[in-house]
């Protein structure tokens, strides 16, 4: 027989589901396409805060075979440097580090990213997590060696996900 607290947490758990099924009725499109076109090119580039450029620099280019692609001053910031790694698929991962402002981790919370999904073919997967495991970098995975989705934490902590979209 189930505890009350049980009942309680699955009753919980049901109200999300409803919400969630409400959201889909309401903003789910079953347009094509064409009715609606996007109004953007996709992703140019994300932007991050990273606090050790070179280290930031290293895991992207040596664990995950990015391309540094360009080095900046921040507008914003003359003191912060502005890096472009390629992702690949004509898209840039970004990083600033802000030396004056201090190590200070920021919050999860309303405004603030998960993860970043990264897309790789079957082969590419392979290497990423060959790398990983030769690196003893700590990992999860999930599916086979050939697709599913990795899990990592770059330097800062930032959470990646490396996914054939399985």
């Amino acid at each position: 027989m189930p505890s009350k607290r049980f009942e309680s947490a699955m009753a919980e758990l049901d109200h999300y589901q409803e919400r969630r099924r409400a959201l889909a009725a309401r903003f789910l499109s079953n347009d094509t396409p064409d009715t609606h076109p996007i109004q953007t090119g996709g992703v140019d580039h994300l932007a991050l805060i990273c606090s050790d450029l070179e280290a930031t620099i290293r895991f992207y280019t040596e664990v995950l075979g990015m391309r540094l692609t360009r080095i900046i001053q921040n507008r914003d910031e003359p003191s912060s440097t502005h890096i472009f790694l390629d992702m690949g698929g004509g898209n840039q991962l970004a990083f600033f580090d802000f030396p004056e402002k201090g190590p200070e981790r920021t919050v999860r919370g309303v405004g603030s990213m998960h993860h970043v999904a990264l897309k790789a073919r079957p082969e590419q997967f392979r290497s990423i997590l060959e790398t990983l495991e030769a690196r003893s970098i700590e990992h999860s995975a999930h599916g086979s060696r050939d697709t599913g989705s990795i899990y990592v934490r770059d330097p800062d902590g930032i959470l990646l996900e490396v996914t054939t979209g399985y």
